[in-house]
């Protein structure tokens, strides 16, 4: 099986109001080469799921980075058994160490 990899960047919980979400977005896309990227209110939610779910049975994601809260929390939300999941906890290890707007956020 060919891998496919999937960014999908959440917005909630604060990380959209001091993350350039967007500018990460594209630096996903345009230098590390990623064919799907997606930007979202609430990853964790029904809708986020979802979009999450079509990506893997219409785009053939296989290997998912989810760039949202800690991997502790919204465990059962993100288990997509036949893909490879990583969590990326830009929440707490970013957007809380930072101040907002900064050139590294």
């Amino acid at each position: 099986m060919e891998k496919k990899t999937a960014v999908y960047i959440c917005t909630g919980c604060g990380i959209g109001d001091a993350l350039d979400t967007e500018q990460l977005s594209k630096v996903a896309t345009d230098k590390g080469s990623v064919p799907v990227c997606r930007v979202h209110a609430n990853l964790c939610s029904q809708e986020g799921v979802e979009l999450i779910k079509n990506d893997i049975a219409n785009e053939g994601a296989n290997t998912l980075v989810i760039a949202a809260c800690s991997h502790r929390v919204m465990y059962d939300a993100f288990n997509f058994e036949s893909c490879i999941v990583d969590r990326v906890n830009i929440r707490e290890q970013v957007v809380w160490c930072q101040k907002p707007g900064d050139e590294d956020t």
